[in-house]
Order: structure tokens, then C-alpha cells, then sequence
């Protein structure tokens, strides 16, 4: 009779021991970076701790299951956040990976020491693997020290602001959503204070702020599936946008009521707003381009193979932008190509043109590291669906065990929704299994 204990998940309560220089000088790891392993690097690693998969996954945020995809060289194991995470958890030496040495673990007492001073500096080496109260501290830090000696508000500490607004989006891309949602609140309604009391140009640029902080906020919001609060918080930053007269910000706000009414379903919405966002003037090409992806997609749902040139323009625009040389947020400072060329393999899918959607997916696919994970979950499952109505249920399986995987690791009800749409071949045992599991996560 086995004993339950025995097999009880063990997780250490601190950081775990520096591994002796020898093992990553040792011929096994030797021989998996020279076949371009990092998952089995990952495995060394993780068996030199005394770690059991299920308890790697436990302490990174994924399951046991993806712990033994990511060793065993599935596309999980080229996922440069998911490299990052296990870089920083076992002390693995950054370029045994593929990844530069740029990125250190972070404590809450190492957070609350940072002043708004070394932001900048932080914002070189975005910290992504911080806990939730680590990021409220560094908010926190980064809002009371923005005051002149007079306490008076300066336009350097609205830049501090946006260069925070910077660090919590690429937070978001590695952290679940509910460890930002109360720092991200806290952040708007602090700026609202500010704002207030504010006048001038200062003013002005905190309401732009602001409305990017709402915005995010509605985002979030729209990732646990409250598309009522994801509504709302959007028109608050939409109302602010117009108040500052941002334009990038209004037309972006635009973008995201398009992309609240995808979800919805309301094909003529999604084209008309993101119509709307191209309407608006002085917009930046990176936001002319979202708006243009954004209007192909609602054209591509509604069947009409006129989403190409858009798609074409899209990508034309944002190869030719140039990119400000700043640390502050600023929208799509992370959009690429890469986005375009995403959007448009989905669009293939929702035209049923699968065949040619699973062939562009395959071409983008080494590149999919470079995207957040959450987008990555939506398009495995997306690709997912392609495959099954392909008539290819075995590939189909893979790919949303995949994309559950992110679902579970993120907690974003948009990869959910994706996977919901392979219940038509729930009559497969394996899909059935899968919807099963994607029933839980609702």
C-alpha cells in the first residue's frame, strides 16, 4: 500500500542553493546545449535541486505535465519568458539557455529599497518574476519620491510614471493576472489623486497616464472574463484620452471596444470601431497599423477576403516605424511584425481556410517566444482548432494541451474561450478529456 505522503509535493520556502560550478561544466551539459537542448539543461538543473517535476512546476506556475513537455523539447522549451523563469528559479547559467545575463531575481526588500531615481535603471532589466507585493512596493516607491522639494508635482515625475506603466506591462507578460490587477488599481487611483491636483501641462500628461493605467486595468479585467468591468474601465480611458487630447490613446481605446466586441460577437462593431481609431488624426504609424490589423480581423470574421491588403498595410506600416529611444511606456511599444503575421494565420482560420492557416502558424512558430504568453495560448489554440477541422483530431489534442498548459500558467479566460471552441469533436475521447479540464478553468 503506498504511502501518500511519499508523493506529497515538497516546495522550498526560500531561495534555492547555488549548484557547484562543476555540473554546468559537466559533459551531459556539454552535449545538450551542442544539440540546442535547454530543456534538457532544464532537467539537469531541476534533478541536481532533488526536485520533482510536479514540484518545479509547483514553484514556477505550471503543471507537472508542461514541466515534462518543456525536458522533453516540445515548443514550450523554445518559449523564451518560460526559459527565463526556470533561469532564474535554478540558478542556471543564462547562456547555457540562449539568454543573455541580464535578468537577477528580485525580493520584496529589494523593491522597497528603489527609489524613483533608479527606475530607469530597472527598466533595462525589466523584472518580471517579482511577486505581487514586490511590485506594489516598487509602485509605492516609485510614486512618493516624484515631489520637488516644494511637494509639487514636475513633468520628470510623470515620465517616472510611464516608465513604471512600462515595467508593469512586461510584468504582466510572465506574472498571472490577479498578482497585477490590485497594483495596477492602485497605480490608477494614486495618478487620479495627482491628477486633481495637478494643473497645465502636468496635468495634462497625468490624464494621458492615467487613461493608459485604465486601460490596462480594463485589459486585465477582460483576461478573468468580467467583459462588463473591461467596458467600462475602457470608456474611463477613453473619456481621459479625449481630455488630454492624446490621440494615440483615444484611437487605442477605439482598438480595445473593437476587440471587446469580437468577443461579443458583433462582426460590424469590431470593423466600425476599429474604423473609428483610423479616423482619429496625428496617430502614430504603430497605432495606425493596430487599428488596421484590428479592422482586417473584424472583416476576416465576417468573411471577406478584402482583410489581406489591410493586413498588408499593417505590416508595412510597422516595418517602417521608427521606435522611440525611451524607457517610458508608450502604446505598441512591443508591436511587431510578428503580431501582424499572428493575426493574419488567425484570420485564414476564421475564413476556413485551415490548410493555409496551419502552414503560416508552422512558418511563425519559431518566432512565437518573442510574444507574450497569453497571445501564445490563443493562437496554440487557435491552431489547435485549425487542425481539427483540418480532420487532424490527434494533432489538434497536442496543440490544446498546449495552449491549456498557458491557460493554466496565465489565468486568461481569452486562451479558455479559444479552447471552447474544439467542443464539436468532444465525441473524441482526447478532446473530451481536454474540454474536460478546460471546463475547471472557467
Amino acid at each position: 500500500m503506498s504511502n501518500p505522503a511519499k508523493n506529497a509535493v515538497v516546495v522550498p520556502d526560500g531561495p534555492l542553493p547555488v549548484l557547484p560550478p562543476a555540473i554546468w561544466e559537466s559533459k551531459e551539459v556539454r552535449d545538450a546545449v551542442a544539440a540546442e537542448s535547454p530543456g534538457a539543461v532544464v532537467a539537469i538543473a531541476r534533478k541536481a535541486h532533488g526536485l520533482r517535476q510536479d514540484e518545479l512546476g509547483t514553484l514556477a506556475g505550471f503543471s507537472q505535465s508542461a514541466i515534462s513537455r518543456l525536458e522533453a523539447g516540445s515548443n514550450i522549451a523554445y518559449d523564451m519568458r518560460v526559459l527565463r523563469t526556470m533561469q532564474r528559479l535554478l540558478g542556471i547559467p543564462a547562456h547555457l539557455l540562449g539568454l543573455t545575463d541580464r535578468t537577477v531575481p528580485m525580493r520584496s526588500r529589494e523593491a522597497r529599497s528603489l527609489g524613483a531615481g533608479g527606475l530607469e535603471a530597472l527598466a533595462n532589466d525589466l523584472v518580471v518574476g517579482m511577486e505581487g507585493k514586490a511590485l506594489m512596493a516598487l509602485c509605492a516607491s516609485a510614486v512618493f519620491g516624484t515631489g520637488n522639494s516644494n511637494g509639487v508635482m514636475t513633468g520628470d515625475a510623470v515620465s517616472q510614471l510611464l516608465v513604471l506603466r512600462r515595467i508593469v506591462n512586461d510584468a504582466h507578460n510572465w506574472r498571472g493576472t490577479g498578482a497585477l490587477m490590485p497594483a495596477v488599481r492602485n497605480m490608477y487611483d494614486f495618478i487620479d489623486v495627482l491628477r486633481r491636483n495637478a494643473r497645465g501641462e502636468v496635468r495634462r500628461r497625468l490624464l494621458g497616464t492615467g487613461a493608459m493605467y485604465a486601460e490596462f486595468y480594463g485589459w486585465l479585467h477582460e483576461e478573468i472574463g468580467d467583459l462588463r468591468g473591461a467596458a467600462a474601465w475602457t470608456s474611463r480611458a477613453l473619456e481621459q484620452g479625449q481630455a488630454a487630447d492624446d490621440r494615440d490613446v483615444v484611437a487605442y481605446c477605439y482598438v480595445r471596444m473593437s476587440q471587446l466586441a469580437e468577443v461579443d460577437g458583433d462582426d460590424d462593431r469590431v470593423i466600425g470601431l476599429a474604423r473609428a481609431a483610423q479616423r482619429e488624426t496625428g496617430l502614430s504609424p504603430i497605432v495606425r497599423a493596430m487599428a488596421l490589423r484590428q479592422e482586417a480581423r473584424g472583416l476576416a470574421r465576417a468573411g471577406q477576403d478584402a482583410c489581406m491588403p489591410r493586413f498588408d498595410l499593417a505590416q508595412s506600416l510597422v516595418l517602417s516605424a521608427e521606435r522611440p529611444q525611451t524607457d517610458e511606456y508608450s502604446i505598441g511599444y512591443c508591436f511587431t511584425e510578428l503580431h501582424v503575421q499572428m493575426q493574419r494565420a488567425a484570420s485564414m482560420v476564421d475564413l476556413a481556410d485551415h490548410g493555409r492557416a496551419i502552414d503560416a502558424y508552422a512558418e511563425l512558430m519559431p518566432r512565437w517566444g518573442s510574444i507574450c504568453q497569453w497571445e501564445q495560448g490563443v493562437h496554440t489554440a487557435r491552431l489547435a482548432y485549425a487542425h481539427a477541422a483540418n480532420g487532424d483530431v490527434e494533432q489538434a489534442v497536442d496543440f490544446g494541451f498546449a495552449a491549456l498548459d498557458l491557460a493554466r500558467a496565465t489565468g486568461s479566460q481569452l486562451i479558455v474561450n479559444e479552447l471552447e471552441r474544439l467542443d464539436p469533436w468532444s465525441a473524441t475521447p482526447a478532446i473530451a478529456e481536454l474540454a474536460a479540464e478546460v471546463t475547471q478553468l472557467r
